[in-house]
């Protein structure tokens, strides 16, 4: 009988960043081909000191009942934060099984707040 013993190999770190780029594009695939609310832009980010981490931001340009809409889909929680300025940013945050974190926002300027305020008012 013998035994062979082998030593842990790391992953190539040339790879790795790859790899999450890959799973975070895909993933931005399936849920822009599913979702019924489509972004005005998204990011997908692997950072050197978290290669392993893949970020996927979505944004929708003004629009907080799209962040919404989109985090139902994906069952995702929403936070919204009204800033000093008076402006008014909406956030969704969730990961996928595959670890890649997707984040979905929108920014409303207090301008736009008052602007519908007074449309809606008049």
């Amino acid at each position: 009988m013998s035994t062979q013993i082998t030593a842990r190999t790391e992953p190539d770190m040339g790879v790795v960043p790859r790899i999450s780029y890959m799973a975070a594009l895909s993933l931005a695939e399936t849920i822009i081909s599913e979702s019924t609310v489509i972004p005005s832009s998204f990011v997908i980010e692997v950072l050197e000191h978290a290669p392993t981490e893949p970020v996927i931001r979505f944004y929708f340009h003004r629009n907080p009942a799209a962040v919404r809409e989109f985090a139902d889909e994906c069952w995702m929680g929403v936070t919204t934060e009204t800033r000093a300025d008076g402006s008014v940013f909406t956030e969704a945050r969730g990961t996928d099984r595959r670890g890649v974190l997707v984040t979905a926002w929108s920014l409303m300027p207090a301008s736009a707040i008052v602007a519908v305020a007074d449309e809606v008012a008049a």
